[in-house]
């Protein structure tokens, strides 16, 4: 009985914690749609991994949080988030020289062997890389598919019903 009892406060935790997790992602979804602006929660933003050009250190598909900074904060050796060249792409790479105070920077992929051809502007700067969750962009990306959404909702469900229903058979057998 007592192994049951901690089965269901766990279950009952690793299910409180995801739901908080997916409200999160759905708030900043949300956010982002009505908006029209990019993804951002107190001043963090959420990026998927999508080249190798920053391996091993940021794997592709890995999900990193960039907290947004100000030029003037970023040193040598961070790791950044930046508009490219066409303020629709989002690079990061890592600083290898600050320039004239944080007004510009090189930067360069730890992939690459040599630093990127232009110098970085400050104001394209989004921010400083925090934090990274290895390969979870894959399965964010999965789970914004129809068929994710599906299985996630059924997922859900089934987490709710199913206790309820065992407990049920649980009552019914201990009644005989």
């Amino acid at each position: 009985m007592k192994n049951h009892k901690a089965y269901s406060i766990i279950s009952n935790i690793i299910f409180t914690l995801f739901m908080l997790l997916m409200v999160i992602l759905i708030f900043i979804t949300a956010q982002s749609k009505l908006t029209g602006k990019e993804p951002t929660i107190l001043g963090y933003r959420l990026y998927v991994v999508e080249s190798g050009s920053m391996t091993p250190t940021l794997p592709i598909s890995s999900m990193i949080i960039v907290k947004e900074k100000q030029a003037q904060e970023i040193n040598k050796g961070d790791i950044i988030t930046y508009y490219g060249n066409d303020n629709n792409t989002r690079v990061t790479h890592r600083v290898v020289e600050v320039q004239n105070n944080g007004t510009a920077f090189i930067t360069q992929g730890d992939a690459n062997k040599t630093s990127d051809p232009n110098p970085l502007e400050g104001k394209k700067l989004i921010g400083k890389v925090v934090f990274m969750v290895p390969y979870i962009g894959s399965i964010l990306r999965f789970l914004s598919t129809p068929l994710g959404i599906i299985l996630l909702l059924t997922g859900s469900i089934l987490w709710m019903v199913i206790p309820k229903f065992l407990k049920k058979e649980e009552r019914s057998t201990n009644l005989q």
